[in-house]
C-alpha cells in the first residue's frame, strides 16, 4: 500500500493552517467527550459480584479445558524474585509492579491521544475510519460490560484454587483505592470481559504497521499490544480470554466502520462476522 509521501525525497508537509489545528482539537474533543459518557455509563452499571465471579469461573474453566490457564503461573515468575538481574542491572520487584501498574493504567490515556494527533496530521484520510472503529469497539466492550459482567482474576482469590496455594497479587489494589476516595467516576472492577485496554492497543498496533513509513513506527505498532498483553496478564487484570473476545470486539468494529463508510456491504460485513465466528 502506498500513500502520499511515501515516496524518498518528498517535501515536508506543508505548514499547520488554523482550520486543520481547529479540526484536531474538534476530533479530539469528541472523542474526549465519548470516552467521558462510557466511564459515567461504565459506572453506574450494577456491581453484581455474585454474577461476575460466576461468569469468571466459567472462563477460568474453559481455559483450563484447553490447558491455556497460566496467567498466575505467568505472574508467578515474573514477582518470583525480589530483585531481577540484568548484568549490571538490578531491578527490585517493586519497580517491576510500578511499571507494570502505570503502564497500564497510563499507557492508552497518554498514548491514544498522541496517536490520534500523528494519525490526524500526518495520515488525515485515514483519521476518521480509525476514530469510528475506536468509538465502535468502546460501545460493543460497555453492551458486554452490561449482559456479562465478569470479575477479573487479581478479585478472585480462594476460588481459582491455584497450585501451591498461590494467590494473584491485586498489583492495583493501593493505586485503585486512591481513586476510589478522589470519587473517581466510571469505575467498574467487573468489566474485565474485553479488555479494552488490549483492544485499543490492538487497533493502535494495527494502524501504525499498515500505516507507519519508517521502521520504528511499525515496530512500535507490533510491540505495543505484546506489551499491553503481557502487562494485562501480569497485574492479574485479564484472562488470555479476555484478550481474545477483545479481538473478536475489534474485528466486528472494523467490519461495521467499513460498512458505514461505504467500503463493504451488509451482506459482505455478514460474511465476515460468520468467518470471525468460525475462526
Amino acid at each position: 500500500m502506498r500513500h502520499d509521501g511515501d515516496r524518498v525525497g518528498t517535501t515536508a508537509p506543508p505548514a499547520l493552517t488554523r482550520t486543520r489545528v481547529l479540526g484536531l482539537i474538534w476530533q479530539l474533543a469528541i472523542i474526549y467527550v465519548l470516552d467521558k459518557a462510557y466511564e459515567a455509563t461504565r459506572g453506574i452499571i450494577p456491581h453484581q459480584e455474585d454474577v461476575a465471579l460466576r461468569h469468571a469461573l466459567a472462563v477460568v474453566g474453559i481455559e483450563k479445558s484447553w490447558h491455556i490457564f497460566d496467567e498466575w503461573w505467568v505472574q508467578a515468575v515474573v514477582f518470583r524474585h525480589a530483585q531481577w538481574h540484568f548484568g549490571p542491572l538490578t531491578i527490585d520487584r517493586g519497580a517491576i509492579i510500578s511499571l507494570v501498574n502505570h503502564f497500564y493504567l497510563y499507557s492508552h490515556f497518554v498514548g491514544t491521544p498522541a496517536f490520534l494527533v500523528w494519525l490526524y496530521l500526518l495520515r488525515r484520510k485515514h483519521f476518521r475510519f480509525v476514530r469510528d472503529v475506536i468509538v465502535i469497539t468502546t460501545g460493543l466492550a460497555l453492551v458486554i460490560y452490561i449482559l456479562f459482567p465478569m470479575m477479573p482474576p487479581r478479585l478472585m482469590g480462594a476460588y481459582l484454587d491455584l497450585p501451591h496455594h498461590y494467590h494473584i497479587q491485586d498489583t492495583l489494589a493501593p493505586i485503585l483505592n486512591y481513586k476510589l476516595q478522589q470519587a473517581q467516576i466510571g469505575y467498574n472492577p467487573y468489566a474485565a470481559m474485553p479488555s479494552l485496554h488490549f483492544a485499543w492497543a490492538l487497533i493502535l498496533g494495527v494502524t501504525l504497521v499498515l500505516l507507519g513509513r519508517h521502521v520504528v513506527l511499525r515496530l512500535v505498532g507490533l510491540l505495543y499490544p505484546v506489551m499491553m498483553l503481557a502487562t494485562i496478564l501480569i497485574s492479574g487484570n485479564h484472562l488470555l480470554l479476555d484478550a481474545a473476545g477483545s479481538v473478536i470486539v475489534v474485528t466486528v468494529a472494523v467490519l461495521t466502520a467499513l460498512v458505514l463508510h461505504r467500503r463493504l456491504s451488509p451482506r459482505q460485513f455478514l460474511e465476515g462476522i460468520g468467518r470471525a465466528a468460525a475462526a
